[in-house]
């Protein structure tokens, strides 16, 4: 037997025991003699052999069953871990090390938390002492030839599931919607489901994988409810968009398995043929080929919502004409759990408003000279940089969609947006490369960072989204040129003036009875008031008539625009162009 640090005991003072045992199938657990049992039978003899040392069993079962060894997550052991932390054992006791964990780094952290709380352990079937240096070296072959012994059994079932797989038969798991698993695993098709799958087939080449997911939706077409072997009932979800490519993606449903990249008859009954499928997967990449590419999409790989969760693209409408760009957050199990919300806003419009940001920063002197200063920078050479901002803010005007990527990752390691602004972490040291830049050759991020010489700066880019509108309707017009005032522009102004007054003049009413007052939605209302905090020189311009030329009641209106009059500036396009 085996025992680690086993506290002594007052005299008198019972040592309370918990067994946990733990069997990595779940085969054979119906049966009423079974391994667990074993296990705790074995256990429970050597508790009453140590009765003089006061030792008692805790009636507390703590039994995983179908619960491999590899891994921490299982619900008896966390049960076991929550009562050690509150103090409710004191000794752990098992038939093998094994059981408790087939993990050396594993086993390390559960070693951490039993040492915290004054908690032991006892292995009934082997025999060393942790209390000195050969006992503890003892234990860690032991729980090394464990690991081993696990990772040799997963190389095992992986080369047997491969050979499987080869040979076109089924491997297990949740079987593909639309096919049913009948004894001795062999995959068929369900005649409920073989109709609506063949559809969605069909249906995509003139159809998106949104509008998919929703007609199922519509027709309360969910997964098919079934309990698993712990007893808990799965299935029953509705179909997302992600969902639907996945069943598109799937070649089952052409008679083929995919491993490794290649494609292997399986002993199924295919549903649609296999020039179909490829149809459908030559739609999908090229539908999805300009979703994933960087040059086409600035802020991949480094927008993030106000959660941490990495901001991902999503391609909205049917024909690729119309097809509009999105940035939505990443699924999170626990943010699912949480009913924590997506975040989605309009992809354009928040790379101009990015961009707009960033011009801003170099042409806001005060700011640039706090960035650049920051990196300990105090010579002749640092004076010659910071006048060269404007310069610098007008270049990124004239580069095309490579340039400002290259731009951008370099710059700007990290972006988060929130329903109220979006917010820039800004690399100091690279800002200084930029103002350095010759403009020669692409501008890229300096592989060699001097140690310690990097600061960032957090540039904040205020765009609330009313009403919870999941888009930022940011535009980027262009130069600003002599013409005749818009009256619908004109019209906006004049009656966001009003709306003003009378919201201050009607104290004793809400936005909603002053906005039916003024026969307009509540919605609606908010957009007009904000057009009074737009900068003074816009609203001049517009009544003179020397807007930029695109600037139109729609982008006015649909805009989350920054509060910023300097952003502002530089977003709507008042800036001369270079």
């Amino acid at each position: 037997r085996s025992k680690m640090s086993i506290k002594k005991p007052a005299e008198n003072q019972l040592v309370r025991c918990a067994i946990y045992t733990r069997k990595s199938t779940s085969a054979g657990l119906d049966m009423k003699v079974n391994s667990l049992e074993t296990q705790r039978d074995v256990c429970r003899s050597y508790i009453r052999c140590q009765e003089h040392r006061n030792w008692v069993e805790l009636p507390e079962r703590y039994d995983d069953g179908g619960f491999t060894g590899g891994s921490l997550n299982r619900p008896a052991l966390q049960r076991l871990i929550a009562d050690i932390e509150i103090g409710r054992i004191d000794i752990v006791v098992i038939y093998k090390i094994d059981r408790l964990s087939r993990s050396l780094t594993d086993f390390v952290r559960l070693m951490d938390v039993m040492d915290k709380y004054q908690a032991s352990f006892v292995s009934v079937t082997q025999t060393f002492d942790t209390s000195d240096s050969m006992g503890r070296l003892v234990l860690n072959i032991l729980l090394t030839f464990a690991q081993f012994e696990r990772e040799l059994m997963s190389e095992r079932l992986k080369d047997r599931y491969a050979a499987k797989r080869k040979k076109g038969l089924y491997c297990g798991g949740t079987p593909p919607v639309g096919y049913l698993v009948r004894r001795g695993g062999k995959l068929v098709i369900d005649p409920d489901r073989v109709d609506t799958i063949r559809d969605l087939f069909l249906s995509y080449p003139t159809s998106s994988a949104t509008q998919l997911a929703k007609d199922l939706t519509e027709r309360n077409f969910v997964s098919r409810r079934y309990v698993s072997l712990h007893g808990r009932e799965r299935g029953g979800q509705r179909f997302y968009p992600n969902m639907v490519l996945t069943i598109l993606r799937n070649p089952i449903y052409a008679g083929y398995f995919r491993y490794r990249g290649e494609l292997h008859r399986a002993e199924v009954e295919p549903i649609i043929s296999l020039e179909d499928w490829q149809e459908v997967q030559r739609l999908i990449a090229q539908r999805t080929q300009k979703a994933w590419d960087p040059v086409v999409n600035l802020l991949l790989g480094i927008l993030h919502d106000e959660l941490g969760r990495r901001m991902k693209m999503l391609m909205t409408g049917r024909a690729r004409s119309k097809q509009t760009r999105s940035y939505m957050s990443e699924h999170a199990s626990w943010a699912r759990g949480e009913r924590v919300r997506r975040v989605m806003v309009h992809a354009e419009r928040l790379e101009a408003l990015a961009i707009s940001s960033l011009q801003a920063l170099l042409t806001n002197r005060v700011k640039l000279k706090e960035a650049v200063l920051s990196l300990g920078l105090y010579s002749s050479e640092t004076a010659k940089l910071l006048r060269r901002g404007h310069q610098a803010a007008r270049r990124i005007a004239l580069m095309d969609r490579t340039q400002l990527r290259e731009l951008l990752v370099a710059l700007v390691p990290r972006a988060e947006v929130t329903k109220s602004e979006l917010r820039l972490l800004v690399s100091c040291y690279e800002l200084s490369r930029y103002l350095g830049w010759d403009g020669k050759d692409l501008f890229q991020k300096d592989a060699i960072v001097p140690r310690g010489a990097d600061r960032f700066r957090m540039i904040y880019a205020p765009a609330s989204l009313i009403c919870g509108h999941p888009y930022f309707d940011i535009p980027l017009l262009a130069r600003s040129i002599k013409g005749t005032p818009d009256p619908e522009l004109v019209a906006l102004l004049t009656e966001a003036q009003e709306i003003k007054t009378l919201t201050m003049t009607c104290r004793d009413k809400t936005l909603s009875e002053i906005a039916r007052g003024k026969k307009r939605g509540p919605t609606m209302f908010a957009r007009i008031y904000r057009l009074n905090y737009l900068a003074p020189d816009i609203q001049t311009a517009i009544i003179d008539g020397s807007q930029p030329p695109d600037l139109t009641r729609k982008k006015l209106l649909f805009s989350a625009m920054p509060l910023d009059w300097e952003q502002q500036r530089h977003l709507l396009g008042f800036r001369p162009s270079p």
